[in-house]
C-alpha cells in the first residue's frame, strides 16, 4: 500500500518497514518489501496465510537513521547463538529471556528488576545472543506516519483482525489518482457488502432465539 500512498500524497515509503508473514511463534521469518509493484505483491501474497501489515510513510527522505541520543529497550534473542557469559546479570537475563521470550521481541521494561537487566544487556548484545532494535529518526520537520494491522487472507476475501481506525481529524486536500482512486472505491464496497451480510446473519441468529 505505501507506493499507492505515496503516489497521491508525495510522501516516500520508509525503507526499514518490511511486513514480516506470521508463521507461529517465528517472527519475521519471511518478508515482502513494501516498495514492490502491485503485481509483485499479488503474486506473492498467498490464500489462507496471515500477514502483518505494517506501512510507515514520510515526508523526508524515508531512510531513518539510528538515534545515538537515545538507548533502545527493544531486544530480540538469536536463537541459533549461543555463549558462555561472564557477568551474573547478563546469566541471569538471557536465562529469564530465554523461558519467556525465545523468539518474538520484548522490552527490557517487562522484566521485574529492569536495572539489572540493563546492566546485563550490554554483555548480551556485544557477543550476539540478542539484536537491539534502534531508535530511529526522520530528516528534522519530517512528519512520519505509521499504521499497523494483522490480516487474514481467507478464501471468502481479506479480513482484518487487529490494527485500529484512522481518528476523524486525520484530514488531506490530496486527491488519489485514477487507478487508487478505483481501488479504494472496489475496497470500499467490499467492506459495505460484508458489513451488510454480518448485520443481517446476526439480526436472523437474534430474531431465531
Amino acid at each position: 500500500m505505501g507506493f499507492l500512498l505515496g503516489g497521491c500524497t508525495r510522501c516516500v515509503s520508509l525503507v526499514y518497514y518490511i511486513p514480516p508473514e506470521i508463521e507461529r511463534s517465528v517472527a519475521g521469518k519471511c518478508c515482502v518489501e513494501g516498495k514492490r509493484s502491485t503485481q509483485q505483491l499479488v503474486t506473492y501474497l498467498a490464500q489462507a496465510e496471515v500477514y502483518a501489515v505494517d506501512v510507515a510513510m514520510s515526508t523526508g527522505e524515508g531512510k531513518p537513521r539510528a538515534s545515538s541520543d537515545y538507548r533502545t529497550t527493544v531486544f530480540k534473542r538469536n536463537v541459533e547463538t549461543n555463549y558462555k557469559l561472564k557477568m551474573k546479570n547478563s546469566r541471569a537475563l538471557i536465562s529469564e529471556i530465554d523461558k519467556k521470550y525465545p523468539t518474538l521481541p520484548f522490552t527490557l521494561a517487562l522484566f521485574e528488576d529492569e536495572r539489572s537487566a540493563k546492566m546485563g544487556v550490554t554483555e548480551c548484545v556485544s557477543h550476539g545472543l540478542l539484536t537491539p532494535y534502534p531508535v530511529l529518526h526522520e530528516a528534522k520537520d519530517a512528519k512520519v506516519a505509521h499504521f499497523k494491522c494483522t490480516v487474514l487472507l481467507l478464501p471468502s476475501g481479506t479480513s482484518r483482525v487487529t490494527g485500529l481506525e484512522l481518528p476523524d481529524y486525520f484530514k488531506t486536500d490530496k486527491k488519489p489518482d485514477e487507478e487508487t482512486e478505483k481501488l479504494l472505491t472496489e475496497l470500499a464496497e467490499i467492506a459495505a457488502k460484508k458489513a451488510k451480510k454480518k448485520a443481517a446473519k446476526k439480526k436472523k441468529k437474534k430474531a431465531k432465539a
